[in-house]
């Protein structure tokens, strides 16, 4: 039984440990990508045209304050005549003008910011690593808006950090961004970490009782008991199966009638009772052993 249990605890533990460490920062690569050199063609117009609806309505039920919602442009490290800085600040008016088009008073947007080059979702060394700078991202109170949280209902909160000598109007850039709930502010990562604590509490109190059962005193009545059986210079005691059954009694008694297996019970019983009367000075004889003999 205190087996199954000490598995059952370790289970939650791990679960426990794996929930609340799950907290992973999570970036989108897919969301409101230019096609090269443009700044009012994406990639996959349909898709984005699904993505600036849902950003629209989403900001609209949010009712910003004016000034509140800012638009950050970028573009790609390229080789040719088109200024990246330029491009990118046409990018953030393109998404603007968008979202306009779709309900938003114009005095709800901040002046849009162009980024100019960048290499923060891809490596610019190929066209793959490029098409994820093509982009523009959207924010609300510092908090940038993507096409997977806005479907879930969340946000995702950003932080940023400045950039020395980075050439553009804006040196900063975007470093790292972390899933959370936007519609509730429960700290819904408290519950991993109850469950955690209660299994660690609950551990400490099986091993204490572990411990206790294994070290508990010899009930006085066992210590009275002690009759040398032969008379000789060798002490020798005989341990009969009425005491290890009223040893094994108590032991069932100190978990306060909380049942487990007799036959561990007995088993303890007579390991703890020979060990007391060794220690004694005692040479322990069990009971059927002496039936042994003396047949």
């Amino acid at each position: 039984m205190m087996k199954k249990l000490c598995l059952v605890l370790v289970f939650i533990s791990l679960v426990s440990l794996l929930t609340y460490g799950n907290d992973g920062e999570q970036e989108e690569i897919d969301f409101l990508l230019f096609l090269p050199n443009s700044a009012n063609r994406f990639v996959n117009e349909d898709r984005a045209m699904v993505q600036l609806d849902n950003v629209a309505n989403y900001l609209m039920t949010r009712n910003p304050d004016p000034g509140k919602i800012s638009v950050y442009g970028y573009a790609a490290a390229s080789v040719n005549d088109i200024d990246p800085v330029n491009l990118s600040r046409e990018r953030a008016l393109y998404v603007v003008n968008e979202l306009q088009k779709r309900g938003l008073a114009g005095d709800l947007f901040a002046e849009p910011v162009a980024c100019g080059s960048v290499d923060l979702w891809g490596g610019n060394t190929d066209e793959a690593g490029k098409s994820p700078n093509r982009r523009v991202s959207i924010l609300l109170d510092d908090s940038i808006l993507t096409q997977a949280g806005l479907q879930a209902g969340l946000r995702t909160v950003c932080t940023w950090e400045e950039i020395p000598g980075a050439g553009n109007p804006v040196d900063v850039i975007h470093r790292k961004t972390v899933i959370r709930d936007a519609g509730s502010n429960f700290p819904w990562w408290i519950i991993p970490l109850a469950l955690m604590v209660i299994a660690m509490i609950a551990a400490i109190i099986l091993f204490a009782f572990w411990c206790r059962r294994s070290f508990s005193a010899i009930p006085a009545a066992a210590s009275a008991a002690i009759v040398p059986v032969v008379p000789t210079s060798q002490k020798i005691y005989v341990l009969e199966e009425e005491e290890i059954r009223r040893y094994a009694y108590e032991l069932y008694q100190q978990r306060n009638g909380w049942n487990e297996d007799a036959v561990e019970d007995w088993h303890w019983s007579v390991r703890e009772l020979t060990a007391y009367y060794e220690d004694l000075g005692f040479r322990v004889i069990l009971y059927w052993e002496v039936e042994k003999l003396s047949a």
